[in-house]
């Protein structure tokens, strides 16, 4: 396990991670059933049981709340992409943890709430980087403790990366539906798999 999955927050940090992921997840739910410009502060704080101030102590504006990342959100996905099948390629693993579960492209889940708020809101883009810096991150921590090497190991970062585009290229939608996005999939694992199965420990 790697040291920043063992460290553990302070009761103080907790409670603010706890308070942030809260207002996230009613932001992303409240988004989910009205689109994302619909919602307000006021609602996300309503349903979140904090006042405006504390939204503001955490988020500096309404569409950071959506792009929000916690360092849970780090072991979240690390976790998925150690626990997948042995018989598959760390980067095989890696898309498929995120595809089928962290971010999952169901109508209203996060995954949707963010595409949709990076799309109607330009000027997010610095923010949208930022959050697609810190998948990576997580991605890296997985692959790593999978294959027993340092978060910095060429082969770690490569296939983070690798993994990633892969993810943001199958998500983007597409008319052909979703047995064209899985057969997609399919066939990039299959590619990723021939590259990454020789070279990995």
């Amino acid at each position: 396990m790697t040291e920043s999955r063992r460290q553990e927050p302070s009761r103080r940090e907790y409670r603010k991670r706890a308070t942030a992921a809260r207002l996230r997840d009613s932001a992303t739910k409240l988004a989910g059933g009205q689109g994302a410009d619909r919602v307000t502060i006021d609602e996300i704080c309503a349903d979140a049981g904090v006042s405006r101030r504390t939204f503001f102590n955490h988020f500096a504006t309404k569409d950071e709340v959506f792009l929000a990342w916690d360092a849970s959100d780090d072991a979240y996905i690390a976790g998925l992409i150690v626990d997948r099948p042995r018989s598959e390629s760390a980067v095989r693993a890696a898309v498929w943890a995120m595809t089928t579960t962290a971010f999952a492209p169901e109508p209203g889940g996060r995954a949707t709430v963010v595409r949709e708020v990076m799309a109607s809101h330009p000027d997010v883009a610095a923010q949208a980087t930022q959050l697609t810096r810190k998948v990576v991150r997580a991605v890296e921590m997985g692959i790593a403790e999978r294959l027993g090497l340092p978060v910095d190991a060429h082969i770690v970062r490569l296939g983070a990366v690798t993994a990633v585009a892969a993810l943001t290229v199958t998500m983007n939608p597409t008319d052909t539906g979703e047995a064209e996005r899985g057969r997609l999939l399919e066939e990039t694992c299959r590619i990723l798999d021939q590259g990454f199965m020789g070279v990995q420990p």
